[in-house]
């Protein structure tokens, strides 16, 4: 009798739904040339699961889009944020 092989391949995707009232803007980012979503560093933190600082760094060593309004916060662009 011949024996049969069977293969299964699951592929898993994370989605996080964040139902929190957060602090974002749609503006235009001028690296992605077009209009996005920024949020402030903290938020970005929250967004990626990492310290506000560790944002501040990516932002020094020019990986994410940023952009700064009135109150001198960055906020950064999440597309830029999320290709990291």
């Amino acid at each position: 009798m011949r024996k049969t092989r069977t293969e299964v391949v699951i592929e898993t995707t994370e989605v996080y739904i964040i139902r929190q009232q957060r602090r974002f803007v749609r503006a235009w980012c001028e690296d992605c040339g077009r209009e996005t979503s920024l949020v402030p560093p903290a938020e970005a933190a929250l967004l990626i699961f990492r310290e506000p600082d560790a944002i501040y760094s990516l932002i020094d060593e020019n990986r994410v889009h940023f952009r700064f309004f009135d109150d001198r916060t960055p906020f950064i662009c999440l597309p830029s944020l999320c290709s990291i």
